[in-house]
């Protein structure tokens, strides 16, 4: 899942803790909070430690960019999901977003892709 990188610095800074620190405090291995801030992503049992550990909702963690998956609404797109290890790629043209869904149309058949499994978004 994406997470929102800004915030979590931002919330590690506020108490002064070093990456190893938050590690510690999270339960996560210190490559593991490199990573994370590195990449901006991490597994749902990731982003729960780290919300526990700075006693936060792991909704809050979430990185939401709306306006932007709006933007997508009415295009011709072909998006790269990931699923258990796996990449898809699905094409079609964007009818509905409902968050955690998007759906497509593609030769006249709906296609739902979790919007959290994105990896890229191209035009079609």
């Amino acid at each position: 899942m994406k997470i929102n990188v800004d915030l979590l610095l931002q919330m590690r800074k506020e108490k002064a803790w070093t990456q190893d620190e938050l590690a510690t405090a999270s339960g996560l291995n210190l490559r593991t909070v490199q990573r994370i801030e590195n990449e901006a992503v991490a597994s749902i049992q990731s982003m729960k430690a780290l919300a526990s550990a700075f006693n936060v909702n792991v909704r809050d963690l979430e990185y939401e960019d709306s306006e932007m998956i709006n933007e997508l609404l009415g295009e011709e797109v072909v998006i790269t999901t990931s699923y258990i290890g796996a990449l898809y790629s699905v094409k079609g043209k964007v009818v509905e977003i409902q968050s955690p869904w998007m759906k497509l149309i593609h030769k006249d058949k709906p296609i739902y892709v979790n919007m959290n499994h994105i990896i890229r978004v191209s035009p079609a």
